[in-house]
């Protein structure tokens, strides 16, 4: 079945948003545990293991930004969500408190480093919308 082209674009942000929120979640997480994105940029002139972590970062985050909105597109294609309308309020409050609990969680950043990191992260978001667009494109193409 054809989609209209207002159906095919809702489809597309859509699943491009929840791309780059699963990214964000993942990046958050991988803070946590200390890798950054910038770990590249020192890793060139220092060592290895940071620039590999920092090379797993980003390829997580767009990998992960790829993969969800490809998951997103196929199932907000492919079923029907006139039936569950009720449910849809409930999963969106439950998104919303789990995206809070997960925000909270996110590390401060040294106090030399934030402008380095803000941008690094900001790259970083871009390259996972850019992966999401691709995954919804892939997803909904005949």
């Amino acid at each position: 079945m054809p989609l209209s082209p207002a159906r095919r674009l809702s489809l597309f942000v859509a699943a491009m948003t929840g791309g780059v929120m699963v990214a964000m979640i993942v990046e958050i997480m991988l803070a946590r545990r200390g890798v950054e994105f910038t770990g590249a940029l020192r890793g060139v002139l220092g060592g290895g293991s940071v620039r590999m972590h920092a090379a797993l970062a980003w390829w997580a985050i767009t990998g992960v930004a790829f993969v969800a909105s490809f998951a997103i597109a196929i199932v907000m294609s492919r079923v029907s969500w006139l039936y569950f309308r009720s449910l849809r309020w409930v999963a969106a409050a439950a998104l919303v408190l789990a995206l809070a609990s997960v925000g909270d969680l996110a590390p401060l950043s040294a106090p030399g480093a934030a402008a380095p990191q803000a941008l690094a992260t900001l790259s970083a978001m871009l390259a996972a919308m850019m992966m999401a667009w691709f995954g919804a494109l892939f997803a909904v193409r005949h």
